[in-house]
């Protein structure tokens, strides 16, 4: 349990999540990963980025989970991942925060699908960004705990 769970906890936030310092395979820099469960998946690690427009999932992630873009629907945009430009399309998706106290939070969150050219592999990590997602949520961070705690941005 971490410190301000009892104080949080039903009253900012329905749960707090640990999160890890480091994204697999990129443990030289400082990251807040959270685990969540992207809808017709697993749960995985995702690096929370403020500055991320949207939440970012690895192509190849997409479609064995079946992310499929609405009838009639796919707007197509272009978007630049650590220095890459990337053409891609916007999903709506399910995102569950996996809770260490508390409940779970689902969240429909706006999913930005790269395309990738034949041959490319997608090497950058999956982000949760801030329109579409983080702010579909109120958040805060106890760093001196990795505690993410989250709740509904209805209150």
């Amino acid at each position: 349990m971490a410190r301000f769970d009892p104080l949080l906890i039903n009253t900012f936030a329905i749960g707090s999540t640990h999160y890890a310092d480091q994204y697999p395979g990129d443990e030289q820099n400082a990251r807040i990963v959270l685990t969540v469960t992207p809808e017709g998946g697993h749960a995985i690690p995702m690096i929370l980025d403020t500055g991320a427009p949207w939440c970012v999932l690895d192509p190849e992630l997409a479609e064995a989970w079946r992310l499929t873009f609405k009838e009639g629907y796919k707007p197509t945009r272009r978007l630049t991942i650590r220095g890459v430009e990337y053409d891609g399309s916007l999903v709506r998706a399910v995102i569950t925060l996996q809770v260490t106290h508390g409940r779970d939070l689902v969240v429909e969150a706006t999913i930005f699908i790269p395309e990738l050219r034949p041959g490319d592999a997608w090497l950058s990590p999956n982000f949760l960004g801030l329109d579409g997602f983080l702010n579909r949520l109120r958040f805060a961070v106890d760093a001196a705990e990795n505690a993410f705690y989250f709740g509904s941005a209805d209150g």
